[in-house]
């Protein structure tokens, strides 16, 4: 699903109370053959040479010569389409609040399940959720002024239908059993930054630390995901059963939806046909996802100010501006893993997609897929869905 904001997915949501289940699309990340005709690939020929992992810190834009038509393309793209032609308008990407936490996430569990979770599957989940973002991450430390050198995802709270769920010790985190308007649970909104974007949380029970920035909804049955800046929905069964797994690609999709990455159902780039945000095309994060991450930093960081004075001159651009990349042949810098024990659960709302409840998705295993809808990053669909 595409990118959609908060605001909007609330706005969805409630425009389509009275369904059972989400529209359907033969083209969307809830459409379970949309994963189903994966299939190893072959590397493209641009992939021989080595990936650019900078050794010492790059700045500018310089992508290989082999990316540079289909990145400017999709920048283009997203441009025109994004929050009705006003991409920097939106203040809650995963950028803006990965800046705003100096290098951190919070996330909150929203256990849409009535199964029981013991403390080592919590472990695992988290443990998961690193893993998985440090493959975006990696494509950005060492990069053009990004200002972390490892970005840590801490659990800090689960939302559950009933305490008795969690197995083991829950002392390290925040416990909900607060509803929302469809009777899932949900992490309290008081400590999450899609209500909170002023940073505002004063009225957080455990105070501004305890807050979430994203939700991890795990919805019993359902095919697919959705992604958006209040985070990701995918399907529990899904995710347990891809535990350990080098590469948990729906998750890796949606994550890329969170920092603004967009969807490709409706178009293709020249020359590119592999890649992880092309869903069902790839089953990693490949060079093309990686310098379209990096494109968001480059163009982001000069709009929103983030660059440091020194390398901010002759390579800012205006928010119109296209970018002319130049050839290179190097790649991402791994990052570390950072991973911390799951803590408290908050209430969480998410803006770019519209989640889907247990009992929807359960539906969703019929012939009639359900539609993948990005919170609002690329297809002006901001705040068109939400999921708390």
């Amino acid at each position: 699903m595409r990118f959609i904001a908060t605001a909007g997915l609330v706005a969805f949501a409630a425009s389509t109370a009275t369904a059972s289940t989400p529209s359907t699309s033969s083209s969307s990340d809830l459409d379970p053959s949309v994963w189903e005709k994966l299939a190893p690939v072959s590397r493209p020929s641009y992939l021989s040479h080595a990936r650019n992992r900078p050794v010492k810190r790059q700045s500018g834009w310089n992508p290989p010569s082999e990316l540079a038509t289909p990145l400017k393309e999709v920048w283009d793209h997203c441009l025109k389409t994004y929050s009705d032609g006003s991409l920097f308008g939106f203040k809650n990407y995963g950028w803006d609040q990965i800046m705003a936490t100096n290098g951190s996430i919070n996330m909150c569990v929203r256990w849409d399940s009535s199964s029981s979770v013991t403390a080592a599957l919590r472990t695992q989940i988290v443990t998961a959720l690193n893993e998985q973002y440090q493959k975006w991450f990696e494509w950005l430390y060492g990069y053009d002024n990004f200002p972390f050198s490892k970005i840590s995802v801490n659990v800090v709270g689960w939302a559950v239908r009933d305490t008795g769920l969690l197995g083991g010790n829950t002392s390290d985190i925040d416990v909900y059993t607060n509803t929302d308007s469809g009777g899932v649970p949900e992490c309290a909104p008081a400590c999450g930054r899609s209500f909170h974007q002023d940073g505002d949380y004063s009225s957080c029970p455990n105070g501004a630390d305890r807050h979430y920035d994203q939700s991890l909804w795990l919805t019993d049955g359902l095919n697919g995901g959705f992604g958006g800046d209040w985070g990701q929905q995918v399907g529990k069964e899904y995710l347990l059963g891809a535990l350990g797994s080098e590469n948990i690609h729906i998750l890796l999709h949606e994550m890329g939806h969170t920092f603004g990455l967009d969807d490709f159902y409706d178009w293709t780039p020249t020359g590119v046909s592999n890649f992880i945000m092309l869903a069902g095309s790839s089953t990693e994060i490949t060079e093309f996802d990686g310098w379209m991450l990096r494109n968001w930093w480059y163009e982001l960081s000069r709009n929103r100010g983030w660059q440091t004075s020194s390398s901010s001159g002759s390579n800012s651009l205006s928010s119109t501006t296209s970018l002319a990349p130049a050839a290179t042949t190097s790649g991402p810098q791994q990052g570390t893993a950072v991973v911390s024990p799951p803590a408290a659960s908050v209430t969480e709302i998410p803006q770019q997609t519209t989640p889907v409840t247990s009992s929807a998705a359960a539906s969703s295993t019929s012939s009639a897929p359900q539609r993948d809808i990005p919170v609002g990053v690329c297809k002006g669909r901001q705040g068109k869905k939400r999921r708390a």
